[in-house]
């Protein structure tokens, strides 16, 4: 602020405000056409008027005329500046998201993993349980059919019942 005090001070404030307005111009558009019938239009003022202001603030080296038409040198240094910078900005944004993309991969190959190898944990559990439900199953089935076994020779031992000895039909149920 303090520059655009001082860089006009002396100017009065017809030169200020077409100043002023070409800077925004060229802000937008870099160049400006020497189009001066186009540019008094735009600030406001009269083409004699227009010539005649241009003519000072060019005397005062603010602005310069190339063949491409009417410039400034901060102007210049600035879009250049902030081309530099919005290109940098870009390619560190650009390596930030990759880097991030990276890490986010990196977590759900970590997860991924964990997962599957709580998988192959939690299988091999089970085929774990199934050998020893197996394992039991057997045992058991054997200790039955040894059991059985002894059933069979316990009622081989004991000595048949007579028919004659029972006493009535009733007997022969509850004995039989």
């Amino acid at each position: 602020m303090y520059d655009w005090i001082s860089g006009t001070n002396g100017s009065t404030s017809e030169q200020r405000g077409v100043y002023i307005t070409l800077l925004v111009c060229m802000y937008e558009k870099k160049l400006l056409k020497t189009d001066f019938q186009t540019l008094a239009r735009v600030c406001h003022c009269s083409q004699k008027k227009f010539a005649a202001i241009v003519e000072y603030i060019m005397k005062n080296d603010k602005l310069i005329e190339t063949d491409g038409g009417l410039s400034n040198k901060r102007v210049e240094e600035e879009l250049k500046d902030f081309a530099y910078k919005k290109d940098h900005i870009s390619q560190a944004r650009s390596e930030a998201g990759k880097k991030g993309a990276q890490a986010k991969n990196m977590i759900k190959q970590h997860v991924n993993n964990f997962a599957k190898a709580n998988a192959k944990q939690n299988q091999a559990i089970k085929n774990q349980n199934n050998n020893i439900y197996i394992k039991t199953k057997t045992i058991v089935l054997a200790k039955k059919e040894i059991g059985s076994e002894n059933l069979e020779t316990n009622n081989l031992v004991e000595e048949p019942i007579k028919v004659h000895d029972l006493k009535s039909q009733s007997d022969q149920i509850e004995r039989g």
